[in-house]
């Protein structure tokens, strides 16, 4: 048994390939050349020969991928992320197909970054299928789906780290299917056909205190964090990216109802508590600067003082 991983991650793919690599099944890995500086080093790490990790340019990916397919001969390839349509030719290459790991639930989350798009939506639970991939975004038919249990709080990296070794359970499963030739196709969720995300671009990543409520915001921030390095909001003219926030109870004098994204209590304590829509307030934890990474109550050290507010701008 020889199986191929195509991975742009590493905390979703690792622990599949180290599963791999313990079994011997592992015949190579394929990663882009652009994504070299931050994968190349921990495979290298996991004792993988770097003439076993091919690298895949923009320009030539394809005939590159066909080669080492034709040089390695794997039964299989599993792909962890991979950016560009695979055209039939090169996917009707291994006598076991590709296998896409998509960690997000189909057909409702087609598309890039799943994960970003369920966290920010609220979703109490994530979704891990395995598909076969056909030349289409995310089709295919379903081999296997296990869903995981959202924790209240977690950011985009933990979530991660927890879905990457759900996906290593899968191993042995996914490789006595297909030795004892015993897949079966899944039928796919209800819920329609979904439009295909995109990547979050600046405008997704922005907090609208007049319009999203409180736990938008914190669904915001935790699916921003750390891989986009959190929502971005302005004071004072300048940019500032929120990367954790959690719930706060404050009791205002005289019924007094303030703005969103207004600063209603700071303090070297507590930091700064700020106002949502429908009276009710979170309080800023860690913030990304031009200057570097601060606690709410840094934030008020440097002098952000209540009254001042958190505003969007275009």
């Amino acid at each position: 048994m020889k199986i191929a991983v195509i991975c742009n991650s590493d905390s979703l793919a690792f622990p599949a390939i180290s599963s791999l690599i313990s079994q011997g099944w592992l015949a190579g890995v394929g990663i882009l050349a652009r994504s070299s500086n931050v994968l190349l080093s921990p495979l290298l790490a996991m004792a993988i020969p770097k003439q076993n990790i091919a690298q895949f340019t923009k320009e030539a990916w394809q005939s590159e991928m066909q080669n080492w397919l034709q040089t390695i001969a794997p039964d299989m390839v599993w792909v962890f992320g991979f950016p560009w349509l695979i055209p039939s030719s090169i996917l009707a290459i291994p006598d076991g197909g590709f296998l896409n790991f998509h960690f997000g639930n189909l057909p409702r989350y087609k598309g890039a970054d799943p994960i970003f798009w369920q966290l920010k939506n609220g979703e109490e639970k994530a979704a891990l299928v395995v598909h076969r991939m056909t030349s289409l975004i995310d089709d295919g038919p379903i081999l296997m789906m296990e869903e995981l249990r959202t924790i209240k709080g977690e950011n985009y990296g933990l979530f991660c780290q927890r879905l990457g070794l759900m996906a290593a359970g899968l191993v042995q499963p996914l490789v006595d299917n297909y030795l004892n030739k015993s897949f079966r196709e899944l039928d796919k969720p209800g819920g329609g056909e979904a439009a295909c995300f995109k990547k979050p671009g600046y405008k997704t990543l922005k907090i609208n205190w007049e319009e999203q409520s409180a736990d938008e915001i914190e669904y915001l921030v935790n699916a921003s964090n750390p891989k986009y390095d959190g929502a971005s909001t302005y004071l004072r003219n300048a940019e500032i990216r929120i990367l954790e926030t959690s719930p706060a109870e404050i009791q205002l004098e005289n019924n007094f109802r303030p703005d969103p994204g207004t600063i209603v209590y700071a303090d070297a304590v507590y930091g700064l508590i700020v106002a949502c829509r429908g009276s009710r307030f979170l309080k800023i934890n860690v913030v990304h600067t031009q200057e570097g990474y601060f606690s709410g109550s840094k934030l008020f050290s440097m002098g952000v003082q209540a009254g001042e507010k958190f505003i969007n701008l275009n």
